[in-house]
């Protein structure tokens, strides 16, 4: 063995030296469960006993025939599209605009817009519930102020605004984390690609779109990628407000397998549904990478 295949060899392990850690921690905590749970989704368990009946496919057989898990999919793909799209969209503004010079007080404005973020999502559906609610709850009382009882409902009791009531609570946390990887990224983007532009005739609008946000491309595949997962996982605040009512107006993938598999003792079956939600997330995810560098080839 040669001098510099040692030291490769001597460098790798020393960089192994200082991965071991994480990468432990990521294998106990993240692959071991995994595979745990795919072996339990092909088992009829109810999760107290210590034998587990082997059954194939059954569970998800049963899941794919079952109306409420598209129901809650399409719960899902809904608050995915509304919670990616407009805190990514609002989050862009926001840094666009705190980067203008005559923006004074900016750094209040960032911490006040990033706040949200750092809250609690479980916190965040207590005041929100206590908010909707339809006896004391500020927004009811807020239209009766104004003349506007007509308008006055249980917010989160009625079917048809229950999940956008879900929505309107738990989405606008989103909007200061999109802020401020945004302006980190605008920050870094150098202004001599502005002054070329601006040199060739280019007016601000232009500018923007041409030069600014082509550059923010992989910043707009992070957030997009980073809330859409969100969007997949949402359970806390869902379960914190309507628990998935009324009448399953409001289920979502997490929420019908945390019922299916601790409120109905249906462990095997609980566990298919996070396999498939997992399945849903990477074909997504993957769809959207391809889009992207398809878009960046171009």
């Amino acid at each position: 063995m040669s001098k510099r295949q040692k030291r490769e060899i001597n460098a790798w392990l020393r960089a192994m030296l200082f991965v071991a850690p994480a990468l432990t921690f990521y294998i106990m905590f993240s692959t071991i469960p995994i595979i745990n749970t795919i072996q339990i989704s092909f088992h009829e368990w109810n999760g107290s006993t210590q034998y587990m009946e082997y059954i194939g496919l059954s569970n998800y057989r049963d899941v794919l025939s079952d109306p409420t898990f598209f129901k809650a999919l399409s719960h899902n793909i809904y608050w995915l599209l509304f919670s990616v799209f407009i805190p990514v969209f609002l989050g862009l503004i926001l840094a666009v605009m705190l980067r203008q010079r005559f923006v004074r007080g900016r750094l209040l404005f960032r911490v006040t817009y990033y706040m949200p973020a750092v809250v609690s999502l479980v916190a965040v559906g207590i005041v929100w519930g206590w908010m909707y609610n339809p006896s004391f709850g500020v927004i009811n009382r807020t239209l009766n102020t104004v003349g506007l009882s007509s308008l006055t409902r249980s917010w989160l009791g009625d079917e048809r605004t229950a999940l956008n009531s879900l929505l309107v609570a738990g989405s606008w946390t989103y909007y200061g984390f999109c802020m401020v990887i945004f302006f980190a990224a605008l920050s870094g983007i150098d202004e001599a690609y502005k002054e070329v532009a601006l040199i060739e005739g280019a007016n601000p609008i232009q500018t923007f779109f041409y030069v600014t946000l082509p550059l923010l491309r992989n910043t707009v595949t992070l957030l997009v990628i980073n809330t859409m997962i969100g969007a997949f996982r949402v359970f806390d605040i869902v379960y914190i407000m309507t628990k998935g009512g009324p009448y399953r107006s409001t289920e979502v993938l997490s929420t019908y397998m945390f019922s299916t598999a601790f409120d109905l003792n249906q462990v095997g079956k609980g566990a298919s549904i996070s396999v498939i939600l997992l399945v849903l997330v990477s074909i997504f995810t993957g769809v959207y990478l391809h889009i992207a560098e398809k878009g960046d080839a171009r």
